[in-house]
């Protein structure tokens, strides 16, 4: 009797856990991270009886949870690679909408400013048509500033989100290096915690949302580590994420792990996914190349203009020396020095400073400068940082796109420094004249003729050679000369002593030039100006170049204005499209976000439903071993009952022998 009350036992017994394990699935089968569980039995161990072996019975060997390592490493890659896009497609398209609206944005502001441009070209003394312009004007330079202010308002946005992100990584970080301990104490008795090995993953799932980290497993634990390599948790151990600057570039945010009180950092380009890679990203290489190509914009138009202003005569008689430039006063005379930001590690002594040669040549990109070396053989390095392109120099000063860039002091081997010419431009962009008045629409000089018998010369043409390549344009040698010639308003007298030789004589410096040979047809270079002539010259021939009198109705130095506009940059855009290029990256960049956000997200759908597909609890499933084992625990209970029957009419039997 007892071995069938034995087998009944075990057998209500295990139908027992089934049935318990089969309601904790159905009861968490919305519980996130959650593997569904089975009861595991085997036969006990038969009795032998003679010559023969008779069973005794179930035991439950465990309770076996569902998971594959495999797929779950996968949805762990799938889900570091969908936090990155998810984030990067949301931050792409807050700059996207910036730059959406051609109407209000800032490609429309421009295109009002040079239409008031030629509006003054065609109506130069007009004071209301002068006031519309200055107002364009400084509706266009609003337009820069908030641009910029969007966009370090972007940027501040970003590394708050880096610290949220951080602290919630943190916190999941340290939960797992608990885990570890937990599961290692449970395994070494015996157990299998399952709840706890799915609360671990789940919390591994959260961590790749944040960042994306590999894993290893040793003993019970699983160890955890950042694409670079640098452990996140080792066991029961945590190594948590710190938030820093960039040693290199102290404008930079990093995030990595510590090591002393340094942090080893991330790579932006390579996270290995994460929210806290596309932030990283976003702030450190997408916001700076947007404020580098409209600060671009800003540097170049608001000096060509200021050029040009300062070589012309306002509506009052002034010439530039009485007059500001347009845009951010003095601009024209002395461009205003280069933001260079020395890096914190640094160990020399070396200042470096950096000025604008011809801003025509300015690139939209930052510079970094690494000194390598020391002694004779010390190097300067300078990367372009939109694209990569080093140039290796083994000296200094030395001119690269525009910019100049000198050394004093002594540079260590490491020593870095971060370039911004453009960085700051539409920022700092302001107009600074107050008054329609003070634009300069007129040419500061007039040319009048003494013709000597027989001469059949005549004016063809007078220009300013500042406008873009001319005399004054700025070089290596003079980077912050960009404006005009300091003698451009003497009056000039040109004697010709014969058709092919003059000379010209400066009434203010009171100087004499050598004599000069003479082509006709070619220009006649003085002080910013030059001057064609038309027909053949005669000996005793007199051409005076002196400044305008009265400028109310000439238009001359308006027009030049109005040629910036098309004005060729470095990049190959000219001035009134080089927006719309900028404005079609960022659209670019957006949409590829977008594509790259949509495939994510399906990979990650698929890993988790493959997933799901071991771990995941099936309700008709589960509904249809609840009513098995309920069978089950009521066939052990009739043996049960079966074995108490015989058992007691056995009982019975004894008693009435």
């Amino acid at each position: 009797m007892s071995g069938l009350l034995s087998i009944g036992s075990s057998a209500i017994n295990a139908a027992y856990v089934a049935l318990q394990t089969t309601g904790n699935n159905i009861a968490n089968v919305n519980t996130p991270g959650y593997s569904r569980q089975i009861a595991t039995f085997a036969t006990q161990v038969e009795t032998g009886v003679g010559a023969m072996y008779m069973g005794s019975g179930v035991d439950v060997t465990g309770v076996t949870r569902m998971y594959s390592d495999l797929l779950g490493q996968q949805t762990n890659a799938a889900q570091a690679q969908a936090g990155q896009a998810d984030t990067a497609a949301q931050l792409l398209g807050q700059i996207n909408s910036m730059f959406a609206d051609p109407t209000t944005g800032l490609s429309a502001a421009m295109d009002n400013f040079f239409s008031q441009v030629q509006a003054v070209s065609s109506n130069p003394g007009s004071a209301a048509t002068r006031q519309s312009m200055l107002s364009a004007a400084q509706q266009m330079a609003g337009q820069f500033n908030g641009m910029y202010a969007q966009l370090q308002q972007l940027s501040q946005s970003t590394t708050q989100q880096i610290a949220q992100q951080i602290t919630t990584a943190n916190t999941t970080i340290a939960d797992i290096a608990n885990l570890n301990s937990q599961i290692a104490t449970a395994q070494a008795a015996g157990g299998m915690p399952n709840s706890l090995l799915d609360q671990r993953n789940q919390d591994i799932l959260t961590l790749n949302k944040a960042v994306g980290v590999t894993t290893t497993t040793q003993g019970g634990a699983i160890n955890v580590y950042l694409a670079n390599g640098q452990p996140l948790v080792v066991g029961a151990k945590a190594y948590p994420l710190a938030q820093g600057q960039d040693p290199n570039n102290p404008q930079n945010t990093i995030v990595g792990t510590t090591s002393g009180s340094t942090i080893v950092p991330l790579e932006a380009g390579n996270t290995g996914g994460g929210a806290i890679g596309a932030l990283l990203q976003f702030q450190n290489q997408t916001i700076p190349s947007v404020e580098n190509q409209i600060g671009q914009l800003a540097v170049v138009m608001s000096a060509q203009m200021n050029a040009v202003q300062a070589q012309g005569q306002d509506l009052n008689g002034n010439s530039a020396v009485n007059n500001p430039g347009l845009f951010s006063a003095n601009l024209f005379s002395a461009m205003p020095a280069i933001p260079v930001v020395a890096g914190s590690a640094n160990t020399g002594t070396a200042t470096v400073s950096a000025s604008y040669g011809n801003v025509t040549q300015l690139q939209p990109s930052d510079y970094q400068l690494n000194v390598q070396g020391s002694g004779a053989s010390r190097k300067y390095v300078v990367t372009q940082l939109s694209d990569g392109q080093q140039t290796t120099y083994t000296s200094m000063p030395q001119t690269i796109n525009g910019v100049t860039i000198n050394l004093s002091g002594t540079a260590n081997n490491g020593d870095v420094f971060t370039i911004q010419p453009v960085r700051n431009g539409a920022q700092n962009l302001n107009v600074a004249i107050t008054n329609g008045s003070q634009i300069a629409a007129a040419s500061p000089l007039n040319v009048s003729t003494s013709l000597g018998a027989g001469s059949s010369i005549s004016v063809g043409s007078l220009s300013l050679q500042p406008l873009s390549t001319g005399s004054s344009t700025p070089s290596a040698t003079a980077p912050t000369s960009y404006g005009p010639n300091p003698n451009l308003q003497d009056p000039v007298t040109i004697n010709f002593s014969s058709p092919t030789q003059y000379t010209y004589t400066d009434s203010v410096t009171h100087t004499t030039s050598a004599a000069q040979s003479y082509t006709p047809g070619q220009p006649i270079n003085v002080n910013g100006w030059s001057l064609t002539l038309n027909g053949t010259p005669v000996a005793g021939d007199a051409v005076t170049v002196a400044p305008t009198g009265s400028s109310s109705g000439d238009n001359r130095n308006a027009l030049l204005m109005g040629q910036t506009q098309t004005l060729t940059l470095a990049t190959g855009a000219t001035l009134d499209n080089a927006y719309a290029a900028t404005v079609g990256n960022v659209g670019s960049m957006t949409s590829t976000a977008q594509t790259t956000q949509t495939s994510a997200d399906a990979l990650l759908q698929s890993a988790s439903a493959a997933q799901a597909s071991v771990s995941g609890v099936n309700l008709n499933e589960e509904a249809a071993n609840l009513l098995q084992y309920q069978q089950q625990y009521q066939a052990a209970a009739t043996i049960i009952q079966t074995a108490n029957t015989i058992f007691n009419t056995v009982l019975q039997v004894a008693a009435s022998a």
